[in-house]
């Protein structure tokens, strides 16, 4: 079942999200997500409020679109048929995202400040959303008997994107495979079931 975002996202005009969007990232990277307002962003950037407003229906909408745009590459060339790969493959499209100037944007801005009812929903929304697409991996491990018992889907999932989240947070140097690699491998270690 599609989210209120991946509605939002098929109805907005390309042309108008090719004129909203690179500002909406401007002003998340200059404000965060708890400064962030629609009628600054279309004063600033001579956007038309009302017009947001009537695409995205409020500051939240918008910035989970904006960031969720590029949700359908965090599963791509995850199905390997090994959860060792898999976990690889996974961390590669994490990085790969975070090596991005839009992307490290997003994660710094999505990173908790001042405390607002509003703007930890909008994290929650954000997290969700990405979670749902990488479970398909735990999920897929769980049913070919991959998986060691008791293992929650939230934690092995965290085990692969938290170090390279937290690199990138502390970090403007790229993270690469390698490191991409030997996440995936501890990740492997912690998750897969022993086969004796």
């Amino acid at each position: 079942m599609p989210s209120p975002a991946d509605a939002s996202r098929k109805a907005v005009p390309a042309q108008t999200r090719a004129l909203v969007m690179p500002a909406v990232l401007e002003e998340l990277a200059r404000w965060g997500v708890e400064r962030f307002s629609i009628e600054a962003l279309a004063e600033r950037h001579r956007l038309d409020a009302a017009m947001i407003y009537r695409h995205w229906g409020d500051r939240q909408g918008l910035i989970v679109d904006a960031a969720l745009a590029d949700l359908e590459t965090w599963d791509a060339g995850t199905d390997t048929g090994s959860l060792r790969t898999d976990l690889e493959a996974l961390a590669r499209n994490v990085a790969g995202r975070v090596n991005t100037e839009v992307g490290r944007t997003f994660l710094r801005a999505l990173v908790m400040g001042q405390r607002g009812p509003h703007d930890e929903e909008t994290r929650a929304m954000f997290w969700k959303a990405r979670f749902a697409v990488v479970r398909t991996i735990i999920d897929r491990a769980r049913e070919r008997g991959d998986l060691r018992d008791g293992v929650s889907a939230v934690a092995a999932i965290q085990i692969v994107m938290a170090p390279i989240n937290i690199r990138a947070l502390y970090s403007d140097a790229p993270v690469g495979d390698d490191y991409c690699a030997a996440i995936a491998d501890l990740a492997w270690h912690a998750l897969a079931r022993r086969t004796s």
